[in-house]
């Protein structure tokens, strides 16, 4: 026998005491005290409040304080309320199936207690007094007392952690504390618009917003958690397929942050923290954010019950899905319609509208360019638009000659006619005032670099070979996509090396592989043999790719990385078919560049994910000048 182990004394298994197993228990649950005041504002949600105010000192170390206006507690059940696995929110197997309440384990109130000098107050909407209980740590409770109360719930916490020092000695200093706990408050308040909430810390107010009931309201709201850039900056979503819908605020790609700081995602009104997610929208933004920045967004996603599993994690932040594939391909499908078509329009069961404040979205509704082919329908137009000409008359002249691209060119004959003799525009085709192309007419080329455009709103700036590159890009992919996949053969088959959990990764996605242009074989357990493979791809790191593959394979289900190599071969080519600086330009070809810009989409970012154009308004102008002032 091992020596070491003889000299060993067992110790005999036997029932933890049960202020022990409270106190485990509570570590699963509270860690810190923003994860009481999550605890606690779920129950106050729970129970119906739309009021809720929370008052934190020292950083929720001396005190937290939650009243909500909720249903309450009747008196028979307070004591049950405070038990470990006592909960009114699931019943059976069938309810654990299909949680429809944020909190169900009936393990919050008795864990917090356990850890802290512990107080709750009730009053049910059906009775004439509130009731108290109390205790400190360790289940210690004092008899149910009547009290003084409005309907609803109020619990206090104070001295977190002082039956466990060796807990509270790992907590940071008061501002970080409450930094957590503010950011928690922040996406409650994001989470539920219906619901008021006040957030006290020391004494002082630190966030308090009222319950959304207008559109003025919301975005009022919504500039507070959010910021006013992020209001200013993003896109309306509203999608709805089959029982899942998609609703929130997407921001647009020039509005992309250093940190993943303004990324928000809410199931069924749940905060959740979820990997599939959360990448599938990264991919979205994948071909219009910079390299290395991050996109912003607020998002809900509503679901069955039935078809989530919020039953995976102690604090609830971790969600499973039923079919996380299907998740994935829609999240990812309509914030990538959303962010490359930022227009107000409605197909199928998609909606997406414009920022919620003027934005420098390029997506106008032009609608009598759609479905046109922009050389021909524009030819006429470009050819006599003068920079002399004001935004008006350019628009009216561009105007008739769409018309006559159409069949009817008598107004565009006239206006031909007037511009000939050098009469002004009639009166009657000026009073028409039809919408003027959202990045208006150019005016002159700077430096070779940059276009000076007028619109309406004032002056437009624009990157040429910025623009022209996206432009460029965006039609190669239709080409590309057009033409399907082309598969070209390798002269000499190549063999790579794969572990067993690899080769069956393939298996399951051999057609996968066979529609994006892969021909591979097995060779034995743990070889493949590649001979065939996308053309655009043929002088590609092919080993690194497929092992890529792979692991996105292994993770999601599904994989963009051959999409995304084609991709960077096109932008490549786009980079090089553009048109370069210092190219003079006339003011017919700097007119068909804005019109196309204005017909692609993604093409407020260029292939880099930098900005394209910027829109200087009127205002703008005056405050540079200090006019007016």
């Amino acid at each position: 026998m091992n020596d070491s182990l003889s000299d060993q004394i067992r110790t005999p298994i036997q029932q933890l005491p049960s202020y022990l197993a409270d106190q485990i228990a509570a570590g699963e649950v509270v860690e810190r005290p923003a994860s009481v005041v999550k605890e606690l504002l779920e129950n106050a949600l729970d129970s119906g409040a739309d009021q809720i105010e929370i008052e934190i000192e020292e950083g929720g170390q001396k005190s937290i304080t939650v009243n909500d206006n909720g249903l309450g507690i009747p008196q028979q059940e307070l004591i049950l309320a405070v038990s470990r696995h006592a909960t009114s929110k699931i019943t059976t197997g069938a309810d654990l199936a299909a949680v429809a309440s944020l909190g169900f384990r009936g393990e919050a109130l008795a864990s917090i207690s356990s850890v802290s000098r512990f107080q709750i107050v009730s009053k049910y909407r059906d009775e004439q007094s509130a009731w108290s209980l109390s205790a400190e740590g360790e289940g210690n409770w004092s008899e149910l007392k009547p009290a003084a109360g409005k309907v609803g719930t109020r619990v206090v916490v104070k001295d977190l952690f002082f039956n466990t020092p060796a807990r509270k000695k790992f907590l940071s200093s008061v501002r970080t504390e409450f930094s957590h706990i503010d950011q928690l408050v922040k996406r409650m308040m994001l989470s539920r618009p219906d619901v008021s909430f006040k957030l006290v810390h020391n004494q002082k107010v630190v966030r308090q917003v009222s319950a959304v009931k207008d559109e003025i309201s919301q975005k009022k709201r919504l500039t507070h958690l959010m910021g006013v850039e992020f209001v200013a900056q993003s896109l309306v979503v509203e999608y709805q397929t089959q029982d899942i819908s998609l609703t929130g605020w997407v921001g647009l790609p020039t509005f992309n942050r250093s940190q993943a700081d303004m990324q928000y995602i809410f199931v069924n009104g749940r905060i959740v923290r979820d990997r599939l997610l959360s990448y599938a929208i990264k991919q979205a933004y994948a071909d219009v954010i910079y390299h290395g920045r991050q996109p912003a967004y607020v998002i809900f996603i509503e679901i069955p019950h039935d078809m989530v599993d919020v039953n995976v994690h102690p604090a609830k932040y971790e969600v499973r899905f039923a079919n996380g594939r299907w998740i994935y391909d829609f999240l990812r499908r309509s914030i990538r319609d959303a962010v490359a078509k930022p227009v107000v329009s409605e197909t199928g069961t998609g909606k997406v509208e414009q920022p919620l404040e003027s934005g420098q979205s390029l997506h106008a509704s032009l609608n009598y360019q759609a479905g046109r082919n922009f050389e021909t329908a524009t030819q006429e137009a470009l050819a006599f638009q003068s920079p002399s000409l004001n935004v008006k008359q350019q628009t009216v002249n561009y105007q008739a000659s769409l018309n006559s691209a159409a069949g009817t060119n008598a107004m565009l004959t006239e206006i031909i006619q007037q511009r000939r003799s050098g009469e002004e525009i009639s009166s009657n085709h000026a009073s028409d005032e039809p919408d003027a192309p959202l990045l208006g007419f150019a005016k002159v080329q700077i430096h070779g670099v940059f276009i000076l455009a007028e619109n309406q709103q004032g002056l437009v700036l624009v990157d040429m070979h910025a623009a022209h590159e996206r432009v460029v890009y965006e039609r190669f992919k239709t080409q590309w996509q057009d033409q399907q996949l082309i598969s070209q053969p390798l002269l000499v088959p190549m063999a790579m090396t794969l572990e067993q959990s690899q080769i069956a990764v393939w298996q399951r996605h051999q057609s996968l592989f066979e529609k994006l242009g892969f021909e591979l074989e097995e060779l034995g357990p743990e070889q493949l043999k590649v001979t065939a493979v996308p053309a655009l791809l043929a002088k590609s790191d092919l080993v690194q790719l497929i092992n890529d593959m792979l692991a996105d394979l292994a993770v999601t289900g599904q994989t963009q990385l051959v999409e995304e190599s084609i991709n960077r071969v096109l932008s490549t080519m786009a980079c090089h078919g553009s048109v370069r600086a210092n190219r003079q330009l006339t003011i017919a070809e700097m007119n068909a560049l804005l019109r196309e810009m204005e017909q692609t989409e993604r093409s407020d970012q260029c292939n880099h994910g930098r900005p394209t154009w910027v829109q200087l308004s009127i205002q703008q102008l005056d405050g540079l000048f200090m006019r007016g002032k």
